[in-house]
């Protein structure tokens, strides 16, 4: 059953994805893609299920194998012994996993974005980055909440003459981590900077299911093309009201996916002694793009059209 939640997203309510079978999975790819933002509640922390998961929904594998550098306890884990949940051999609650945490173990962190603020981002800021996002709570996230900032509902309720104005307007943007991430520790940054570019999108875009929406990538050094800012303020003004956002407070267990065309998401907490506490588990994959890189996004050299 699919419950409406507040400001943008949706909740599968009474699932259990240990259970689920190949039209489980089609019909969560598809209310993610109709809806944007789609909650589950109650799941297992079982890393290798959560894994499987995401792997079952979407035609490619996970993006981010390579990231998953600890196993759920923070030890470390080789990032070239990672393979998918069908060619594991080890036990299922060893499987490795990306952490979000500044949580440290032996003096290290044990996971990305462990200090500082994670205003609103989303994972498609370059023109090869996968679109889908999930994450899990996995320990010492309750009272800590993720807003996202759901892209479709501001279009469809925006005003007909600023629609008009910006259906065919490109932004321009520039990586930032330093900006949407100030404060994360500078060998991340540094790791991160290394994917620095400029790309230019559509400000109205259209995922696989032709839901239409807003990618306004603010953080990401954005200017829109136009000959001045008041399409800009505009268009900010109208995006970033409460009634475009969801809030998830945490519970172990919760899963969260997201449309990253079509959504942006921040930390709320960003207090150092709750992320050396809290930890979630991150999986990048592909929604819109799957098969078609490069379907919403367009080669840019930097020189304006």
């Amino acid at each position: 059953m699919i419950k409406q939640l507040s400001h943008g997203a949706v909740e599968l309510v009474d699932v259990d994805i240990t259970q689920f079978d190949e039209s489980d999975y089609d019909n969560l790819m598809n209310v993610l893609l109709e809806n944007q933002v789609v909650v589950l509640r109650n799941q297992t922390t079982n890393p290798w299920e959560y894994t499987k998961l995401i792997e079952s929904i979407t035609d490619k594998n996970a993006l981010n194998y390579n990231q998953f550098a600890f196993t759920s306890d923070g030890k470390p884990f080789p990032r070239d012994k990672v393979v998918p949940t069908k060619n594991w051999k080890g036990s299922k609650e060893s499987y490795p996993v990306q952490r979000v945490t500044g949580k440290k173990i032996d003096g290290k962190f044990t996971g990305i974005f462990s200090t500082g603020k994670l205003d609103w981002h989303a994972n498609l800021n370059g023109l090869d980055r996968a679109d889908g996002v999930a994450l899990q709570g996995w320990a010492d996230c309750e009272n800590t909440s993720t807003s996202f900032l759901n892209g479709v509902t501001a279009y469809n309720d925006m005003d007909v003459d600023l629609l008009d104005e910006i259906e065919d307007l490109y932004a321009e943007y520039e990586y930032a981590p330093e900006v949407w991430a100030e404060g994360l520790p500078e060998d991340q940054l540094k790791r991160m900077k290394q994917n620095s570019g400029k790309y230019r999108m559509k400000l109205v875009q259209e995922n696989y299911a032709g839901v239409k929406g807003i990618y306004f990538y603010t953080n990401n050094r954005c200017r829109v093309i136009t000959p001045d800012q008041s399409v800009y303020d505009e268009l900010y003004n109208h995006m970033f009201q409460e009634k475009f956002i969801y809030q998830h407070w945490w519970k172990p267990g919760d899963i969260v996916l997201m449309d990253q065309l079509l959504t942006l998401h921040k930390r709320d907490q960003n207090d150092p002694e709750i992320l050396a506490k809290r930890v979630l588990h991150r999986i990048t994959f592909r929604i819109s793009n799957i098969d078609r890189d490069g379907y919403y996004v367009e080669k840019y050299n930097g020189q304006t059209k």
